[in-house]
């Protein structure tokens, strides 16, 4: 990812922030695990596809690999939280200023600026609203020494553990056999 933060600690700060945000749990796994094509791509290759200057189109892999388990009110802004970065840069220029020097490398192998009827394509989805949400988390998501706050954890460490249950009740099997109940 190229940030100061692992891959691990962006999840799980990105996923809390949404969770102090009160998102909806789907955008709260969502920002759990909107990387995770960055993770399957090292598993199968040993780097980092940025690393050699190529865009490893994570989006589309963890989407890809999320939809064997998940609904679209997840995959889908999962799918979509690159295109939202890319969108944001176009359209707002304080966002473009606001970009780390990873992001900002990451933003130019992934396209680069949108054009008129791109944005419009991207505004248009059902998903517009909910990528853009997930992309707020995904950028809260990388602070160095992250402490959790005292007043809503036990502990200060966060783990996959505090989101466990989310994970559970959002997979598709679950989802599916609440929706015949």
């Amino acid at each position: 990812m190229g940030e100061a933060v692992s891959q691990r600690e962006h999840a799980l700060q990105s996923a809390w922030f949404a969770q102090q945000d009160n998102a909806p749990g789907h955008i709260i796994v969502a920002a759990l695990l909107h990387d995770i094509g960055h993770l399957l791509t090292y598993s199968e290759s040993g780097m980092h596809p940025e690393d050699d200057g190529s865009n490893g189109y994570h989006e589309k892999v963890g989407a890809i690999f999320l939809a064997q388990h998940f609904t679209d009110e997840i995959v889908k802004p999962v799918r979509l939280h690159v295109a939202a970065k890319r969108y944001q840069v176009t359209t707002q220029k304080a966002y473009r200023e606001s970009l780390s020097t990873a992001s900002n490398h990451s933003f130019q192998l992934q396209g680069g600026l949108m054009d008129a009827s791109t944005c419009y394509a991207f505004e248009s989805s059902p998903w517009f609203t909910d990528a853009l949400l997930l992309r707020k988390y995904d950028e809260l998501g990388k602070q160095v020494d992250f402490k959790l706050s005292t007043q809503s954890a036990s502990n200060s460490q966060l783990t996959l553990d505090d989101f466990y249950e989310l994970l559970i009740e959002h997979t598709r099997i679950v989802k599916e056999r609440n929706s015949y109940a």
